[in-house]
């Protein structure tokens, strides 16, 4: 079976791929905090910045009730929502399209794309960790690809070595 989102990255123009690098900790950790600053800080000089987040639970983003929520329930396998300034896809698959895919079709006009967990896709990776916050049953990415430990605080140091490593040159 083609996937989907191969089809609809087919109609887009090829560019290169801007650089990703990714935010791996255990739940709870403060991921989303040190990225949401992040972003904010990146984008208020100026920088495109994309962002990919991995969910381990079923996404579910439509509201019941909702036109797109009735039209998926009455069995579309796809369902594109499309507004004046946004687009939301949801589709059923099999299994969750590979990192480079998502991408290529959602991400390429981006100056950097930051990636929220997808630790086993051999990214350069910020490990965030918080002392307090200790889950036994995660598996921490190769230690190889780990440019840094950061606290979910420690947010001029995550934008300094993200522009000194990636955006400049």
């Amino acid at each position: 079976m083609i996937h989907p989102l191969i089809v609809f990255g087919a109609v887009t123009e090829s560019r290169p791929t801007p650089p990703m690098i990714s935010f791996v900790a255990p739940s709870g950790t403060g991921k989303t905090t040190l990225l949401e600053s992040v972003i904010a800080h990146l984008t208020d000089l100026g920088y495109r910045v994309a962002a990919v987040k991995h969910d381990a639970h079923r996404i579910e983003l439509d509201t019941e009730g909702k036109d797109s929520w009735r039209l998926r329930v009455a069995g579309a396998s796809d369902t594109l929502l499309v507004g004046r300034n946004q687009i939301a896809w949801m589709g059923s698959v099999d299994e969750g399209p590979p990192l480079d895919v998502l991408v290529e079709v959602f991400c390429g006009s981006a100056d950097l794309i930051v990636v929220e967990g997808f630790r086993s896709a051999g990214l350069d990776t910020i490990r965030v960790q918080r002392p307090e916050v200790n889950d036994p049953t995660w598996t921490p990415p190769d230690p190889g690809r780990v440019i840094a430990t950061l606290r979910p605080d420690d947010i001029d140091a995550a934008v300094d070595l993200i522009i000194e490593r990636y955006l400049t040159g």
